[in-house]
């Protein structure tokens, strides 16, 4: 009885020697960056404060459904693995959010983070240059095209905070195409062949255009003319190197011949091709109703189609670039832009910074794109099959990779960029209604107007 009972506890002894054995042959993972956020993992000197910090992410988003919710969410997230954090998240009404920001600028009340027109927290100067931790975390995490939508000039200042889209591109109705005799898979890729497709989509019925070959943006605020009208001049200009500015941003260069090229063209389309005209609803409605075969525009214009005109049959595919006698260059992608940025006006830009961070990891990331729309910003992300479903998933592939990173316009050093794409929208309304309109005066004007506003601002 008691050999029998000393045997069983060696057993037990054994057996517990054992399973701590087996134990220690797979030990335990590390918890890889386990409650530390972008700032810990990316500056190791950095020492997290203790003391109570209050932050404030003021953004516009408020048009995309479920994204303040959101926000919150990912702020409560941050606060859990930091207690001493608290994050307040408020929303600007779209529609006040220069009157708002510009006057908070003024009076440095202005959130630590906030979602901002580029052009808007520029001139204000109320943008801090993003620390080298952060630009270091933005190179391994973002594509190239997305890192460029963070740099003006010399500095990054955040990411880009609007949706990641190729900017405008050619929507083309596949049904009007088949009708004209064209193969509605082949879509113009070059400024001669769009041209000959808008001539063979145009029809007129008794001495009136019936259904125009391309719809042109012709009304409303002139800053939106003149982003319309500058996408066909990208077709004329090596945009990787200059578009409204020269490589340095000292000078303007709307009298290049690029420029007058495209102007020249521009007002053509209307007056010598006859394959528009300013007649026709807005670009949109007309395209939706089937009464214009081709139009450029961004990506939203793909879920405005699916909402207001279902039976459209239609496609996307990258703007037409240059190709002699009309134009030279290729076209890539050119959105509009806002950054996700830190203030001036942040007692505790270190923080501030980490939770700008923690918006764009891995996971946060991918939560904002797929609910506020366009594609992922992360090099990890960009064969998600959520993605790949999306309608313009392949002509975003070509725009950002096999086209060339164009220098975005709302980019823009000087802080001109509204002011001359209004000016640009100006001349833009001139060369669509006036048939005796002189592109190269035109153009020549534009230059000198940029040269006197950069002058006056002792750029020259």
């Amino acid at each position: 009885m008691k050999k029998s009972l000393i045997s069983l506890v060696l057993l037990l002894i054994g057996c517990v020697l054992l399973f701590a054995a087996g134990e220690q042959e797979e030990p335990a993972a590390a918890p890889a960056a386990a409650g530390k956020t972008p700032i810990e993992q990316y500056n190791s000197g950095f020492a997290f404060p203790s003391e109570k910090i209050e932050l404030a992410y003021w953004h516009v988003l408020g048009t995309r459904p479920g994204f303040d919710d959101l926000a919150k969410e990912i702020a409560a997230d941050y606060s859990a693995i930091h207690p001493n954090v608290s994050i307040t998240v408020r929303e600007i009404p779209n529609a006040q959010q220069r009157a708002i920001f510009s006057a908070a600028f003024e009076s440095n009340t202005a959130g630590d983070i906030v979602w901002v027109e580029a052009q808007v927290g520029l001139m204000a100067k109320a943008l801090r240059p993003a620390p080298d931790w952060a630009v270091r975390y933005m190179e391994e995490l973002f594509t190239p095209y997305v890192l460029s939508l963070a740099k003006v000039k010399d500095d990054y200042y955040g990411w880009s905070g609007a949706e990641v889209d190729a900017g405008q591109m050619l929507y083309y109705r596949k049904d009007l195409f088949r009708e004209a005799g064209l193969n509605p898979d082949e879509p113009p890729e070059f400024m001669p062949d769009l041209l000959s497709a808008a001539q063979k989509l145009t029809k007129m019925e008794g001495g009136q255009m019936a259904q125009a070959g391309i719809a042109l943006r012709y009304a409303g605020g002139h800053q939106g003319i003149g982003d319309k009208f500058s996408k066909y001049a990208a077709a004329w200009l090596d945009t990787s190197k200059k578009f409204y500015y020269n490589e340095e941003y000292t000078d303007v260069i709307f009298d290049d011949p690029g420029w007058i090229d495209a102007a020249q063209f521009f007002h053509d389309l209307v007056f010598e091709y006859k394959v528009t005209n300013t007649t026709l609803p807005t670009p949109i409605q007309a395209f939706g109703l089937g009464l214009a075969a081709m139009t450029n525009r961004e990506s939203f214009f793909a879920g405005w189609l699916k909402e207001n005109a279902p039976d459209a049959e239609y496609g996307i595919a990258p703007l037409a670039s240059g190709k002699a006698p009309h134009g030279r260059y290729r076209t890539g992608a050119m959105p509009w832009l806002a950054l996700n940025c830190v203030t001036v006006d942040s007692k505790n830009p270190d923080v501030a910074w980490d939770f700008n961070m923690y918006l764009v990891n891995e996971e946060n990331e991918l939560a904002i794109a797929k609910n506020n729309g366009g594609m992922s910003r992360l090099k990890s992300a960009q064969d998600d099959s959520y993605f790949k479903q999306l309608p313009y998933y392949d002509v975003f592939q070509i725009m950002t990779s096999e086209r060339p990173i164009v220098r975005n316009v709302y980019l823009d050093p000087n802080t001109l960029q509204a002011e001359l794409e209004a000016k640009l929208g100006e001349a833009a309304v001139d060369l669509l209604t006036n048939e005796n309109a002189d592109a190269a005066a035109l153009m020549k004007g534009m230059a000198a107007y940029g040269r006197k506003r950069l002058q006056e601002i002792g750029v020259r």
